[in-house]
């Protein structure tokens, strides 16, 4: 088992590149000050009086954590060819497109949870969603990265699903870095909630705690499928200058 574990770790230097993007991470540790502030806000949002502010504080906080994800993904990208920009740039270069991307991935989610939803009731439907997202996620994981090398939106999705189905058992590690960060979400938010009442300084803390592992764990995984894609015949990205 440990032999056939560290040759999928060796057949996409999954090693070599997850210490690289542990490097990375850790000499750039002001990115992760955007989505930390964006995790602290949305937490102490329980101490907030339950009212109209309280709700417009928290969705605010998901809009720029929507908007600040490409950026974030596009400064690690760029360090990651060494030729970062700035943040004015990145956000012109990447952020349009990303959600652009996002909006043809969630497609297919929305219409299969749909027909799930449709053909289900009760407690089920929760069950059959989530692992449906779940498995789109799985699918979908060299998507994202495969837009950053390479610019195009369609394109991306149909190579980063090819790729994903061609390396299956390459990126078995891969796929668990992405199922537990997700799952990690998960369980703060379906588990954590109680104790917005009961402990809110308790669920502060776990709730933003939890956050920052799994969106460390999430640019880790970034970070590693870029080291992976840029080597492959993927239609590079063309250079846009300042």
């Amino acid at each position: 088992m440990n032999t056939l574990y560290s040759k999928t770790m060796e057949s996409l230097h999954l090693r070599t590149y997850l210490v690289y993007a542990f490097y990375i991470v850790r000499t750039h540790p002001t990115i992760l000050l955007f989505l930390g502030c964006i995790g602290l806000l949305n937490g102490i949002t329980v101490y907030f009086p339950e009212n109209n502010f309280a709700s417009l504080v928290s969705s605010l906080t998901i809009i720029s954590a929507i908007f600040i994800m490409p950026v974030i993904y596009g400064m690690y990208y760029e360090i990651v060819e060494e030729k970062y920009t700035s943040v004015v740039n990145i956000f012109r270069t990447y952020v349009s497109g990303y959600l652009l991307l996002l909006f043809c991935m969630y497609i297919p989610i929305i219409s299969t949870t749909a027909l799930i939803m449709s053909g289900t009731n009760g407690e089920g439907n929760v069950a059959y969603v989530m692992l449906t997202i779940m498995l789109f996620i799985l699918l979908f994981v060299y998507v994202i990265p495969s837009y950053y090398v390479s610019g195009t939106i369609l394109d991306s999705i149909s190579y980063g699903v090819q790729f994903f189905f061609k390396n299956l058992l390459s990126s078995a590690p891969v796929l668990v870095m992405a199922l537990f960060s997700e799952m990690l979400l998960l369980i703060s938010h379906y588990k954590f909630e109680s104790l917005k009442e009961n402990s809110p300084s308790l669920f502060v803390v776990i709730d933003f705690s939890v956050y920052m592992v799994a969106t460390i764990i999430d640019f880790l995984l970034f970070i590693m499928l870029i080291y992976i894609l840029r080597n492959q015949d993927l239609k590079k990205r063309e250079p846009i200058s300042d």
